[in-house]
């Protein structure tokens, strides 16, 4: 072999290394292979939940929850810098590859899913991770199960559905035609960032939120429009970090400053210049935060 085509297979090497997280990781799907490395448990309520899992480390496990009509596909950008860990990438009810029921989509249903989703698979305690409808489910949760939960990471969260958010969904969801276009105005605008995302990721991700039925769309919109989980945050035992982006479009700086009253003793992150799916934006920031939190 030439001493040039040895030194561009050195050099193609350590670019290779240097673009590889420090450290051992999950074996992450592809963006193309995400749907076939789903599995699936039925609860015992007869509910058919899927999810995939990620990593094989002893500890306790970690379980990530996704937003409205997200996935398990959200956490794929960061689960490579989440640490070995056994990590569980659910999609809640209605989402990704689980049942679609006709209603139920309010938090305590989906906390009570989350339940029975550990119990089908044997785990007794976990670290819980949620960005959005998944942060808040995970609140109740732990609020709820406290025995349950370890540790409480809660990504771009909120006590209940701001004024402006709520009258921005009340004014487009309803009227969605279904199909819904997945390059429709309101779709960018619904996975519209502030700064750039994984392209095929991203489109990925739109076109499945876009093939949600109108029970999902509408159920969970219906449940959160009357949901205030308030009363129950004093009732979180466990550590919690808080991650924002201070330009997120649903859940601004005024519902940051009540999370943080509700939560006096959880720690908080700010990510400036990022929006609403800002562990999408970062993940790299974001997942090594989360996980040092983990650790900790």
């Amino acid at each position: 072999m030439s001493p040039v085509r040895l030194a561009r297979l050195a050099a193609a090497a350590a670019l290779a290394l240097a673009a590889a997280p420090a450290g051992a990781g999950p074996d992450v799907p592809t963006q193309a292979g995400w749907d076939a490395a789903r599995r699936a448990v039925t609860t015992a309520d007869g509910l058919r939940l899927s999810y995939v899992e990620l990593g094989s480390g002893e500890g306790v496990p970690l379980i990530l929850l996704h937003g409205y009509t997200d996935n398990s596909r959200s956490w794929s950008l960061t689960a490579p810098f989440l640490g070995e860990r056994r990590i569980l990438a659910l999609d809640l009810r209605g989402h990704g590859g689980s049942a679609v029921p006709a209603c139920c989509y309010g938090l305590d249903s989906l906390a009570h899913d989350l339940e029975g989703f550990m119990d089908a698979l044997g785990i007794e305690r976990a670290d819980l991770v949620g960005h959005s409808l998944g942060a808040m489910t995970a609140a109740v949760f732990a609020a709820t199960r406290p025995e349950q939960v370890n540790r409480l990471v809660l990504v771009s969260a909120a006590l209940d559905l701001p004024q402006a958010a709520g009258d921005w969904l009340w004014e487009n969801v309803p009227a969605l035609e279904h199909p819904v276009d997945p390059d429709s105005r309101f779709m960018l605008d619904w996975y519209w960032n502030p700064t750039p995302v994984d392209g095929d990721f991203l489109a990925r991700e739109r076109a499945e939120s876009a093939s949600r039925p109108p029970e999902v769309w509408m159920g969970v919109l219906r449940a959160l429009s009357a949901t205030d989980w308030r009363p129950l945050a004093p009732r979180i035992a466990a550590p919690t970090l808080i991650l924002w982006g201070d330009q997120d479009g649903l859940f601004g700086a005024a519902e940051q400053e009540a999370l943080r009253a509700a939560l006096p003793q959880a720690r908080f992150e700010t990510f400036a210049g990022r929006g609403h799916n800002m562990f999408w934006e970062v993940p790299e920031e974001a997942g090594r935060m989360i996980a040092g939190f983990l650790d900790g």
